[in-house]
């Protein structure tokens, strides 16, 4: 009986033995996931998952996901992220596994995806109402605003951690850190912010940032032409880069430490630097650093006379540049489309307002609607009589006054304002009949060089020509022209869809380049870009179809001008 009781003391003990030793090597891999990873991974192996309960368990799942995203497979992180997702309730994990996850979407450009876990993590926010998992989440956020360029709402995520009372110094540096990216882009920010953030980092334990400051103060003197304090923290900067093992920061640095040689004219050790920034992300997974590589292979092999080596770069560059592009634009489209289910949002909310509101002054209505009656019948009688009588002295006024309220007095035609109401009139007449409109946007290239060039009144003078030229190729009762402000114009084509109406501002595209400006007492060329897009994209909303146009025309202007692009709704699923 002894024995037996000795035995189960021993298989407790074990048992506790055990369960502290796993509490003890997942707090030490917490703490070390970031500043030193590698150990981390080791100590997370030690642990014995057939001895976790549930909650240990699922924070095991956390830190395996979030340690494999310095392995560098970014959609294999994702997919542990969202299985782990499924299992954590809502909690103080819960947040923490939204905001890692969303820093690794918002990084891989899943900005569907992204926007999700944004709005998935606000609403969370709102429900576990603790200060304390507020820095955690703001970190998220900040990182998630930073990557879809809303730098201003990343900004002041970042002062909201730095003014947390219970942000840890891990967290402030991290802030610190995104405060200083950004301010860098913006050509913002001094040295001294770097080393404020390297100090800050040092002293919180996170070699990654303090890294990340240097590589980025590295970058801030070779941006300044300072090329001598450049190189004094080279080397320094190498050994810390290579000693975190992060396949982007080194790639961005020695990109960066391969120009720096460059522009010292040490063009082997340059070249040297950039192949090796072409080893280290085969994949392409961080674009900029290798487009930066490719371009300075290319200069040094055309300076160096190896013109087919210095074509096959350029070749490859190019080939990235435009994917970097294609992109971006992706990126412009996925943003406008999230605004654009935002506004919904708001008027569908706004709409349940004014109903609710109208719902409670019924009653009220209903009891002033006798005197109102009576007072109605009384102004109405005075009304006629006083019409009657001043109807004739009017009638001209008011179609003076009309004509000045709906028409631009420069060029005839509609104003932006009347341009809005007689498209909305048209649009809903549309929607009744169910036919197609399209919205054309042009706007003159570079016509404020011309104004500058050749005065104001010139200026004038093309904005007349080219309202002549586009109302020659219109049809009058289907075509509407107007006005938007300074250069642009607008086309709206009723009973038209997307295809046609781009065939159409080909022609008056082509009808702009061939005016003849020497009657002006000038020769120049005039052309313009032009948007184009339809209610079977975006729906029958005039905003809707103002910005999907507006947004073609921005596209035009960037890839060139003088040319005709259409909106494409189904890019924004990019």
């Amino acid at each position: 009986m002894i024995r037996k009781w000795l035995l189960c003391c021993l298989l407790w003990s074990a048992s506790l033995f055990v369960y502290a030793d796993n509490q003890a090597l997942l707090a030490r891999t917490e703490a070390l996931r970031l500043s030193d990873p590698s150990t981390a991974m080791g100590l997370l192996s030690e642990v014995d998952q057939n001895s976790l309960n549930q909650a240990e368990r699922l924070r095991y799942r956390y830190l395996e996901a979030y340690l494999s995203t310095f392995n560098g497979d970014l959609d294999h992180t994702l997919a542990m992220y969202s299985a782990l997702l499924e299992d954590v309730p809502e909690s103080a994990l819960r947040i923490r596994v939204l905001t890692s996850m969303l820093g690794v979407a918002s990084y891989k450009k899943n900005w569907r995806q992204s926007f999700e876990l944004a709005g998935s993590l606000d609403d969370l926010l709102e429900q576990v109402r603790a200060p304390e998992r507020q820095p955690e989440a703001y970190k998220g956020l900040l990182v998630f605003y930073n990557n879809v360029e809303q730098q201003d709402i990343a900004l002041v995520y970042a002062s909201r951690i730095l003014n947390h009372t219970l942000a840890t110094k891990e967290s402030k540096c991290f802030a610190l850190t995104m405060r200083n990216e950004i301010n860098l882009k913006r050509q913002a920010v001094n040295e001294n912010a770097f080393y404020d953030a390297i100090s800050l980092c040092e002293s919180a334990k996170q070699p990654y940032y303090v890294t990340f400051n240097n590589v980025h103060l590295f970058e801030f003197y070779l941006e300044q032409q300072e090329l001598d304090k450049a190189q004094i923290i080279a080397q320094d900067a190498l050994r810390k880069v290579n000693s975190v093992d992060f396949v982007y920061l080194r790639s961005s640095f020695i990109a960066a430490y391969a120009r720096l040689k460059a522009a010292m004219g040490d063009t082997e050790e340059a070249r040297k630097l950039a192949l090796d920034v072409l080893q280290l992300d085969k994949a392409e997974q961080f674009q900029e650093s290798l487009i930066d590589a490719y371009q300075l292979l290319s200069t040094l092999e055309a300076d160096a006379g190896n013109f087919a080596q210095a074509y096959a770069y350029l070749t490859t560059l190019n080939r990235l540049e435009a994917s970097f592009h294609s992109e971006q634009v992706a990126k412009s489209l996925a943003l406008q489309q999230a605004r654009f289910d935002l506004k919904n949002k708001e008027s569908q909310i706004e709409l349940l307002d004014k109903k609710n509101q109208l719902l409670s002054t019924e009653s009220e209505l209903v009891q002033e609607q006798v005197q109102s009656m009576i007072m109605a019948l009384g102004l109405a009688v005075f009304a006629v009589i006083a019409l009657l009588f001043w109807s004739y002295r009017t009638r001209r006024l008011q179609n003076r006054l009309r004509h000045l309220a709906t028409t631009d007095a420069l060029t005839g035609v509609y104003n932006r304002g009347h341009f809005a109401e007689r498209s909305q009139q048209l649009i809903s007449k549309a929607s009744d009949n169910s036919q197609p409109i399209s919205l054309i946007f042009f706007d003159l290239d570079h016509f404020k060089r011309i104004n500058d060039t050749h005065g104001h009144q010139i200026g004038d003078w093309v904005l007349c020509e080219v309202v002549k030229t586009i109302e020659q190729c219109c049809i009058a009762n289907k075509h509407l022209v107007g006005r938007i402000g300074g250069e642009e114009f607008g086309i709206l084509m009723d009973n038209t869809d997307q295809s046609t109406a781009l065939a159409f501002a080909e022609r008056c595209r082509e009808a702009i380049n061939t005016i003849d400006t020497h009657f002006s007492g000038f020769n120049f060329n005039i052309s313009a870009s032009f948007g184009v897009s339809d209610t079977r994209q975006v729906g029958y909303n005039l905003d809707n179809l103002f910005s999907a146009s507006d947004l073609a025309l921005y596209q035009s202007k960037k890839y060139g001008r003088n040319q005709v692009c259409g909106y494409d709704g189904s890019a924004s699923d990019l």
